[in-house]
C-alpha cells in the first residue's frame, strides 16, 4: 500500500514538473513567435529605390551605392532611345492610307483591298472604323448606352479584318491552278490524319460552299479549304497556314464584341458575315468626316487613329459600367471601393461550387418553358403582347447556352468529343516547340521558335509581351463583369516569388466556382474582348467547352471548362471550374471529412475535371492582390496549396536556367549573374552554394547587376514598385517562415490600407503589335 502511495505521488511530481516545463516552453516559444511576427512586420518600408534623393550635379562616381540605383533608375526616363523598351505607350497609332485602295467600286480598272484576292491587315484601320461606326450607332440608337438596347448596335465581322491572315497572301498571289492544295498541308506529318475531310481542294469545292463562305469567287480562297483540325503534328508552316485559311472560310464569328475601358464597356452585336473593304463602313466612316472621295477635291490621304476615334467615343458616349444586379458577388464593388480601411476581401458562397446535373436539368426546363411561352406569343394572336415577348426573349447567347446544355446533357460522359484542339508540332529545324500550349486556329508561331529576321531575345520579350497582357485583359474583363476568379497553379507559384509572372512559364491557370463557368458560358461564350484601346490592341475570344455542364472527370482531353484566347498568337489562359461531383476524393482528405462529419459540417470539397481538389476554406475568402502590376484575386490559404503542389516550388532558386536573385526581385538567366560569379571567383559551384550566394548580395552587387545589363535595368525599372509592395504584402498574408499562411486577415487594417493600392495602372510592358510590327523594327540589333 505504501509503496503504490509512494508510486503514485512520484508520478504527481513528475507530472507537474512536466507540466511546468512544457508551459514555460510554450511560453517561451510564443515569446519567440510573437517577437518574430513583430519584427517580420517591423521591417516593412514603402520607400522605393527611385525615391532616394541626390544631387543632379554630382559625379555618379561619387554617387553612394543607393543614389546610384536612383541614378540608374532616373536615367531609364531620360534616355528613352536607349531604353526604348521601358517606354509602354503607344508610339505610332496613325495610319496614313489611300482611301481609294479601300473603297469598293473606287476603281475597277485598278485593283484595291476590294476586288483583288489578296488581304490587307492592319489593327489601326479595323479599329478606327469599327469604333466610329459604333460611336456613330450609339449616338443615334443608344446614346446613354443601355443595356436593354444592346441589340441595337450591329456590326458585320470577317476574323480577316481582326487577325493577320496575310501569310495566306502567298498563295492567294499566284494563279488559282497553282496554289498549294490540301496535300501540300500534309507533307510532312507524324502519321496520316484520322480526319480526312478536314480540308477540301479549292477545286472541288461546291459553288454552294463558296456561297455560304460569303466571298466573292474562289479567286480569293487559297488552295486549300480548311474545315477543321487535323490533329497531327506538321510543320511550324503548314499548320499556321491550316488556323490561318479556317479562319478565313469556315470559323464562326462572335456573337458580340466588348470594348474594355477603365470605367465599364461598350458592346456591339455581331451581325453577319463581311469584310469593312466589302461593305459600307469605310465609306460612311469617310463621309462622316466629311472627306470627299469622289468629287473634283478628291483626297488621296487619309490618317486613321484608333486611339483618338476612341477618345472621341469615350467623351460623346460614357462607357457602362456594371449594373448592380448584374454584380452577383458585389466583386466588381468591392473592389472599387474608395475607403482605405475597407476589405477587399470576396467572401464566397458554397452553393457557387455546387453546379451539377440537376442546376443543368433546371436551366433547360426554363429556357424550352420560355421558348414555349414565346411559340405561343407569336403563333397565337389572342396571346400576343409585344411586352412580354421582350421580357422573355431570348438572346444570341442565351440560345447558344441553351443548345450547349442540351447537347452535353444528351452526351454520356464516356462518350464526350474532345473540344480544344492545338497547334501540334513536328520538331524540326531546331523547333523544341511541340505545340501543346497554342490554340491551332490562332496559332500565329510558336514562342521560342527561332524564325527569320527574329533574335532569341526579342522572342522572350515577345513571349512576356503576350503573356502579361492576356493576363491583364482578362482580370479587366473579369472584374468589369463582375466574373469571379483566382490565379491557380504556376501563376501562383510565381506570385509567391515576386508578385510577377515567371520568365519562363507559358502557363496561365485560373480557377473559378463551378456556378460562375456556367454563367461566364451563358452570357460571354463566343466574345471577342477588346483591350482599352488607349493601352494597345489586343484582342481576346472567350470560348467555353461544350462539356463544361460534365463536372466528374474528363474521360479524354476535356480537362479545360473554358479558354480566354489571344487571337493574334494563339495564346491563351485555361480556365477550369471547381465543384462538386461524384468522383471519390484523395486520401490526404480523409481527415478533413473525418472532422467536418463528427462536427455535422457540410463537407465542401470541390475538383475540377481532372486531378485538383480543393475545400472550401483554402479557398475563401479570395485575398485582392496583385501580379504584374494587374489587380487579381488568390485563394486564401495559398500555402497549403503550393506546397501540395510544388513541395520545392516555394524554397528552390533555381528553375531550369534561371535564378531568383532576392537583391532585384527578379529571376534571371546565369548568364545575367557571371559578372557577379566572376568577381567573386566562384566557378561550378553547386546548388546549395549558388543560393547561399544569392542570399548574400549586397546593394554593391545590386549596381553591378543594372549598370551592366541594360535588359535587367529595364526590367528592375519596371517592376521594383510592384515587387517592393508584394514584399509588405507577404509579411501580412504569410508567417515569419513564409511557408504557411495567415487565414483570418478580416480585421487586420493595415492590410486592407494596402491592398487599397492594388489598382490597374498602365501596362507593364509595350503592346503587341507596337513592338512586333514597329518598334522591334525600327531598333533591329
Amino acid at each position: 500500500m505504501i509503496y503504490y502511495r509512494a508510486i503514485k505521488i512520484l508520478f504527481v511530481m513528475v507530472l507537474a514538473t512536466n507540466i511546468v516545463y512544457f508551459t514555460r516552453t510554450y511560453h517561451l516559444r510564443e515569446t519567440e513567435l510573437k517577437q518574430a511576427e513583430l519584427n517580420h512586420i517591423s521591417t516593412i518600408s514603402y520607400d522605393t529605390d527611385d525615391q532616394v534623393q541626390f544631387s543632379p550635379n554630382k559625379p555618379y562616381a561619387e554617387l553612394d551605392q543607393l543614389e546610384k540605383v536612383a541614378y540608374l533608375l532616373k536615367s531609364v526616363d531620360s534616355d528613352k532611345e536607349r531604353f526604348w523598351l521601358a517606354q509602354t505607350e503607344i508610339t505610332e497609332p496613325n495610319l496614313q492610307i489611300n482611301p481609294q485602295d479601300f473603297l469598293p467600286g473606287a476603281n475597277d480598272e485598278s485593283p484595291n483591298w476590294s476586288n483583288k484576292p489578296t488581304l490587307f491587315y492592319d489593327p489601326r484601320f479595323t479599329l478606327s472604323v469599327y469604333i466610329n461606326e459604333i460611336k456613330h450607332q450609339l449616338l443615334t440608337k443608344n446614346p446613354h448606352n443601355e443595356k436593354a438596347k444592346d441589340n441595337m448596335i450591329t456590326v458585320p465581322f470577317a476574323w480577316s479584318d481582326w487577325v493577320d491572315l496575310t501569310m495566306l497572301n502567298e498563295e492567294l498571289a499566284k494563279p488559282v491552278d497553282e496554289r498549294a492544295d490540301c496535300g501540300w498541308l500534309q507533307e510532312k506529318v507524324n502519321k496520316p490524319t484520322k480526319y480526312p475531310d478536314f480540308c477540301v481542294n479549292l477545286r472541288d469545292l461546291p459553288d454552294e460552299e463558296l456561297a455560304e463562305i460569303g466571298l466573292p469567287s474562289k479567286e480569293y480562297l487559297p488552295g486549300f479549304v480548311v474545315k477543321g483540325s487535323p490533329m497531327n503534328k506538321a510543320p511550324h508552316k503548314q499548320v499556321m497556314m491550316q488556323g490561318k485559311a479556317h479562319l478565313l472560310t469556315h470559323q464562326e464569328n462572335p456573337l458580340s464584341i466588348i470594348f474594355l475601358t477603365k470605367d465599364g464597356t461598350y458592346e456591339a452585336q455581331v451581325a453577319y458575315k463581311q469584310r469593312i473593304v466589302h461593305s459600307s463602313m469605310f465609306s460612311e466612316f469617310l463621309s462622316r468626316k466629311n472627306i470627299d472621295v469622289t468629287g473634283d477635291s478628291m483626297v488621296d490621304e487619309v490618317i486613321l487613329n484608333p486611339i483618338t476615334e476612341f477618345r472621341d467615343l469615350n467623351r460623346e458616349v460614357k462607357s457602362r459600367p456594371l449594373n448592380w444586379d448584374d454584380d452577383i458577388y458585389k466583386m466588381n464593388s468591392i473592389t472599387r471601393q474608395k475607403s482605405a480601411n475597407a476589405s477587399r476581401e470576396l467572401y464566397l458562397d458554397p452553393k457557387a461550387f455546387d453546379y451539377k446535373v440537376e442546376q443543368v436539368e433546371e436551366q433547360i426546363i426554363e429556357y424550352e418553358t420560355r421558348l414555349d411561352h414565346l411559340k405561343d406569343a407569336l403563333t397565337n394572336e389572342l396571346h400576343y403582347d409585344l411586352a412580354y415577348i421582350q421580357k422573355i426573349k431570348l438572346d444570341r447567347h442565351e440560345m447558344n447556352h441553351y443548345k450547349s446544355l442540351k447537347h452535353a446533357y444528351s452526351v454520356p460522359l464516356k462518350d464526350e468529343t474532345t473540344y480544344y484542339k492545338l497547334a501540334t508540332l513536328l520538331k524540326v529545324d531546331g523547333n523544341k516547340d511541340a505545340g501543346w500550349h497554342y490554340e491551332w486556329r490562332f496559332f500565329n508561331g510558336g514562342l521560342r521558335y527561332l524564325k527569320d529576321g527574329w533574335t532569341q531575345t526579342q522572342l522572350e520579350i515577345r513571349e512576356q509581351i503576350i503573356l502579361d497582357r492576356l493576363l491583364r485583359n482578362w482580370f479587366r474583363f473579369a472584374e468589369e463583369k463582375g466574373i469571379i476568379s483566382w490565379i491557380a497553379h504556376g501563376p501562383l507559384l510565381s506570385w509567391y516569388w515576386d508578385g510577377l509572372m515567371f520568365p519562363y512559364d507559358i502557363d496561365i491557370d485560373i480557377q473559378m466556382p463551378s456556378a460562375e463557368l456556367n454563367r461566364l458560358s451563358k452570357h460571354y461564350n463566343m466574345t471577342l474582348v477588346i483591350e482599352d484601346v488607349n493601352d494597345g490592341f489586343g484582342k481576346y475570344l472567350i470560348d467555353c467547352a461544350t462539356f463544361l455542364q460534365h463536372r466528374d472527370m474528363a474521360p479524354k482531353d476535356n480537362h479545360i471548362d473554358a479558354r480566354f484566347i489571344d487571337v493574334d498568337t494563339g495564346t491563351y489562359i485555361d480556365i477550369t471550374g471547381l465543384g462538386k461531383n461524384e468522383e471519390s476524393p484523395p486520401q490526404e482528405f480523409n481527415s478533413y471529412i473525418r472532422n467536418k462529419n463528427a462536427k455535422g459540417d457540410s463537407v465542401n470539397l470541390y475538383s475540377d475535371r481532372r486531378k485538383h481538389w480543393l475545400t472550401f476554406e483554402s479557398i475563401s475568402p479570395l485575398r485582392y492582390s496583385m501580379i504584374g502590376g494587374v489587380p487579381v484575386y488568390v485563394p486564401n490559404d495559398i500555402m497549403s496549396m503550393l506546397n501540395h503542389e510544388y513541395p520545392k516550388g516555394t524554397t528552390s532558386y533555381q528553375f531550369e536556367d534561371y535564378f531568383y536573385v532576392p537583391i532585384l526581385r527578379l529571376w534571371l538567366k546565369r548568364d545575367r549573374l557571371q559578372v557577379l560569379l566572376d568577381d567573386k571567383g566562384l566557378k561550378d559551384i553547386n546548388l546549395d552554394q549558388m543560393t547561399e550566394f544569392l542570399k548574400g548580395l549586397t546593394v554593391d552587387d545590386k549596381v553591378k547587376l543594372l549598370e551592366t545589363h541594360d535588359s535587367v535595368l529595364i526590367e528592375y525599372y519596371l517592376t521594383h514598385k510592384h515587387t517592393q509592395l508584394h514584399e509588405i504584402e507577404k509579411k501580412f498574408m504569410l508567417d515569419p517562415t513564409l511557408q504557411y499562411s495567415i487565414l483570418d486577415l478580416k480585421d487586420n487594417y493595415d492590410y486592407h490600407q494596402l491592398t487599397s493600392n492594388f489598382k490597374m495602372g498602365s501596362p507593364l510592358r509595350k503592346s503587341l503589335y507596337d513592338y512586333e510590327y514597329i518598334e522591334r523594327l525600327k531598333h533591329q540589333e
